[in-house]
């Protein structure tokens, strides 16, 4: 499950104070800022805010070379 939001740092920021565990901080990508949790069940949920312009998509090449 994908949760879009306007301040994904600020809404990691805000759960982790609640106690809620993450799998990865937020990370800059091409497509946004983006983070990861699981919920109790083991199920994948991430937040994802959008970029502030347009999404230039990376070629293949320069995916692969992403960290």
């Amino acid at each position: 499950m994908i949760f879009q939001t306007d301040d994904c740092r600020g809404t990691y920021e805000k759960l982790t104070a609640a106690g809620v565990e993450f799998t990865q901080e937020p990370i800059e990508r091409f497509y946004g800022t983006d983070c990861a949790l699981r919920d109790p069940f083991g199920n994948p949920i991430r937040f994802t805010q959008p970029p502030d312009g347009p999404v230039v998509i990376p070629s293949a090449d320069e995916l692969r070379t992403q960290t």
